[in-house]
């Protein structure tokens, strides 16, 4: 008997928990400055300015802000929303002269929460593991020379990659990096992971896969490197410089990320926004 999972987003209709304290992520621009000082002073009275214990995290700038608020507050159950003032506002859902428009939807306090999946990237070296955890995609690099990878999916091996890197990415990050190395883009809602490779050889000696590999939540694509000795590894915004690396292995989180909603924008819309701008 062959077993199916289904997964589902949830989505959770607000006024069940009124947010009564809230912090701000500033991106160090003189736009976005102005614009936090805008909200700040508009919220005044409407919620505590707390940026050690906040219900809800403002991001200002752009993704790359937001990205760093989801950093700052990943140990905290947290909520976000984005103004955007940068130049990609894929998670944020207000424009930088939307800031009346914003207040009035937290005054209003009803909402959508959206739960978004995070990868789980744990790296084992020198007789340690260190975890890490990403919204967008985890990316492997090297500094001088090809990269030969072994890559196992639960287990099995899949395949011997060579060439610049690998990366894996959530539904989130599927618009990010994954894409403009060739990767799909992926709606979101499913606990999916994208498996790309980052300029893979392909001649008569060596071949690999060629195309990204979508995985559900009950994967686990564990990498082992020849060159290995010393490993860029990316995390969303974030880099990191590891050396002797035995293995790398990536799942899905059983953490997710809530994203606020005050007002209904939809997955095309926001495709539409960032990259056809029509």
């Amino acid at each position: 008997m062959t077993s199916i999972s289904i997964y589902y987003i949830v989505y959770t209709l607000g006024v069940m928990k009124t947010m009564k304290q809230y912090a701000l992520v500033i991106k160090q621009d003189d736009l976005s400055k102005y614009v936090a000082d805008k909200i700040k002073h508009e919220l005044k009275g409407i919620m505590e300015y707390d940026q050690e214990n906040p219900d809800l995290v403002i991001s200002v700038g752009g993704d790359g802000t937001m990205l760093m608020s989801i950093h700052q507050y990943l140990d905290q159950n947290v909520n976000f929303v984005g103004v955007h003032t940068g130049t990609l506002g894929f998670f944020t859902d207000y424009q930088k002269d939307e800031v009346f428009e914003l207040v009035e939807a937290i005054k209003r306090d009803e909402y959508r929460i959206t739960p978004r999946n995070l990868l789980e990237v744990k790296v084992k070296h020198e007789g340690k593991e260190d975890i890490y955890l990403a919204l967008n995609e985890m990316r492997i690099d090297h500094d001088y020379t090809t990269q030969v990878i072994d890559i196992y999916i639960n287990g099995e091996l899949l395949e011997v990659f060579r060439g610049n890197g690998i990366c894996v990415s959530t539904p989130s990050g599927s618009t990010a990096y994954n894409k403009s190395i060739g990767g799909a883009v992926i709606y979101p809602g499913v606990p999916l992971m994208q498996l790309t490779e980052v300029a893979g050889i392909q001649h008569n000696a060596y071949r690999s896969l060629g195309s990204s590999l979508i995985l559900d939540a009950d994967k686990i694509i564990k990498l082992i490197g020849h060159h290995f000795d010393h490993v860029y590894l990316g995390i969303d915004h974030l880099a990191y410089s590891i050396e002797n690396v035995e293995s790398i292995e990536v799942k899905i989180a059983k953490q997710t990320v809530n994203f606020i909603e005050y007002r209904p924008l939809s997955f095309i819309q926001r495709i539409r926004r960032a990259f056809i701008n029509e």
